[in-house]
């Protein structure tokens, strides 16, 4: 049985392995597994490798592990406070090497006109949070600033404990009050 990954989508995807000309070994995703010899499709994952699945738009790609400073711990820590948010139900977390990144869905299954299959076809998500932790064992809750003086992620507060950063902000995620917690140390703006 060749490798498989399935995306939130539905859509399975393999990996194939074509040889270069110069000898070297080069992987492709491929959606359609009949159109491949056997032999191309990999029956295991190449060590040092994984399948990643954008959040956003699930796009799927095959990249190094990453070697991140958040653990599973912390993770459970932002999954736990988003679980009991009262309105939102369909968020995705994703993390990198020292920041956990928490997905808002664009759409509800409500507000569209769509069956579920087409409308889990269509759905996208946007990142509303970041906690990024530091070198110094603190985490910064952060929100992106689209103002062009300010334009990137700016850090609302920072503070010792994941859990309790979580709990003020993740409330916050799907509210216009968000924009209203500002850069930390700064007046507003």
């Amino acid at each position: 049985m060749s490798l498989c990954y399935t995306n939130r989508k539905g859509h399975q995807h393999y990996l194939r392995l074509v040889q270069t000309k110069k000898g070297g070994t080069r992987y492709y995703i491929v959606k359609n597994p009949e159109r491949y010899a056997d032999d191309e499709l990999l029956l295991q994952m190449p060590i040092g490798f994984e399948f990643y699945e954008y959040p956003f738009d699930a796009r799927v790609v095959l990249r190094k592990k990453l070697k991140s400073k958040i653990t599973h711990d912390e993770l459970s820590v932002v999954d736990q406070v988003m679980a009991q948010h009262e309105t939102v139900k369909d968020y995705i977390l994703d993390q990198d090497q020292e920041s956990i990144f928490v997905y808002q869905a664009g759409l509800t299954l409500a507000d569209s006109f769509f069956d579920e299959a087409l409308f889990r076809e269509i759905q996208s998500y946007d990142v509303k949070l970041r906690f990024r932790k530091t070198a110094e064992e603190t985490y910064q809750a952060q929100r992106f600033c689209h103002i062009s003086r300010y334009y990137g992620w700016i850090t609302m507060e920072t503070s010792p404990h994941l859990g309790d950063l979580a709990q003020k902000f993740c409330y916050h995620i799907d509210k216009e009050s968000l924009l209203e917690f500002w850069i930390e140390g700064e007046e507003d703006w």
